[in-house]
Formats: C-alpha cells, sequence, structure tokens
C-alpha cells in the first residue's frame, strides 16, 4: 500500500472495533487519511485508535439519534468529512423455519437501516467538502444466496446493492462517488458472533481455514478511496482463491 495516497482526506469507519472495520481504520490512516473510527465496543475502539493516531466515536448505528451524533462528532474531530466507509454488520446464519425474528431485526436494522442513517447524516458533510465518497460493505451473498441458511442474511445485502445503485443516481450530481464492495469468505469474528446453529459453525470454520485477512479488503476500500476524482469505482467483488 503507498504511504500518502489518501493525504489530507477525512474518512470515517463504522464497525471500526474489529474485522475489517479495523483494518480499514488501520489501512486509511496508514495511507496518510485522518480517520474516525465508529463503534459501540467503546474500549476496543479506543485502543485502536491510540495505535493509528484517529478518533474514537461511540455510537450505536441502530439509534438514529446515536448515529447522527456519532457522525457529527466525527466530522468536528476531523475538520469536517470527504468520505464513510459504512461497514458495521450483523450476521445470522439459519434458514426461516429455525430463525429466530430478532436476529432477523437485528441484521435488518445494522445491514439496512444503520447504513441509511450513517449516510443521511453524512451527506452534508460530504456536500461541504466539495466532493467524497461512500463505501458500502456488501458480500458475495450480496450477489447471489449461497445456500437456504444464508437467505435472510443475503436478503439484506442484495439491499445494500440496491441502496448503492439508488445513491449513486442520487449524488452524481454532487461529484460524490459510491461504491459497493463484496467480499467472500473473510476471517473476521462475525460468524463467531452470530448464534448458534450447525450452519453457523460450517461458516466460521470456512472463514477461519480460507477466509481473506481483513486487510485484504482494506486495501481495496484503500484504492477505491485513492483513485482521482474522474474515476468511479462502482463495484469490487474479491474472493479467497481456495473459495472457488
Amino acid at each position: 500500500m503507498t504511504a500518502g495516497v489518501l493525504d489530507g482526506r477525512r474518512v470515517l469507519v463504522t464497525g471500526a472495533s474489529s474485522g475489517i472495520g479495523e483494518a480499514t481504520v488501520r489501512a486509511c490512516a496508514a495511507a496518510g487519511a485522518r480517520v474516525a473510527g465508529l463503534a459501540r465496543r467503546t474500549q476496543r475502539l479506543r485502543v485502536l485508535a491510540d495505535e493509528v493516531g484517529a478518533a474514537a466515536v461511540t455510537a450505536d448505528v441502530t439509534d438514529a439519534g446515536s448515529a447522527r451524533a456519532g457522525v457529527d462528532e466525527a466530522a468536528a474531530a476531523l475538520g469536517g468529512l470527504d468520505a464513510v466507509v459504512n461497514n458495521a454488520g450483523a450476521l445470522s446464519v439459519a434458514t426461516v423455519a429455525e430463525g429466530d425474528p430478532e436476529d432477523w431485526k437485528r441484521m435488518l436494522d445494522v445491514n439496512v437501516f444503520g447504513l441509511l442513517v450513517i449516510t443521511q447524516a453524512a451527506l452534508p458533510h460530504l456536500r461541504s467538502a466539495g466532493r467524497g465518497d461512500v463505501v458500502n460493505m456488501s458480500s458475495m451473498s450480496g450477489r447471489r444466496v449461497p445456500n437456504a441458511a444464508s437467505g435472510v442474511y443475503a436478503a439484506t445485502k442484495h439491499a445494500v446493492h440496491a441502496i448503492t445503485e439508488g445513491l449513486r443516481r442520487e449524488l452524481h450530481p454532487d461529484g460524490i462517488r459510491v461504491s459497493v464492495v463484496a467480499p467472500g469468505l473473510v476471517a473476521t469474528d462475525l460468524a463467531a458472533g452470530a448464534p448458534a446453529t450447525a450452519a453457523r459453525d460450517r461458516l466460521a470454520g470456512l472463514q477461519a481455514d480460507i477466509g481473506l485477512a481483513p486487510a485484504d479488503v482494506a486495501r481495496q476500500i484503500v484504492r477505491i478511496l485513492s483513485e482521482p476524482p474522474h474515476v468511479a469505482v462502482h463495484e469490487v467483488a474479491l474472493l479467497p482463491t481456495d473459495q472457488g
């Protein structure tokens, strides 16, 4: 990764306390950006922020008031915003017959509602900057449904793709680029932290065995943000070679 490619950029990353979000904070900071990490887990976030010189913002993307306040706090800490990376995510892997409605609601609240509220709150700051980027974290499951147990999760990620396309049309006149990143298996704790099912355990095992490193995904996000203003990256889809 080239140091300095994001010099002067002010980047907000949600879901920043672990996994892809943590890796993205590290990668953007290493590339020269001023970064704010937003998450619910305050202690983990502060440790990360201290290590890389980022701003730590404690907020819950499923609470509209908390999310809006968090975005404004990040913008104040950074002196504005040039980019927002909507990375916060929730996962449950179960068939509809076996699923818990509370798990469905949690996925919708984090993966869809949270992305919308964070983006809406960030737009005035991005418009003030004159141009900017919105990067939405989806999944290969947002491009196809991998199995029956992943259907509801995949639905939330299909929604991310649809919202991204709508935002791209909406924000094009403002010079704000909108991109979606769709990784396959990644070695994070997302599945391990999901409600226990046999399908969850299989997924967690595959993530650990063949998953991409979170830094692999973060590197693509830095690339998107570092493209010159006349280049818009609509989608990056990536998966481990062993995923097949």
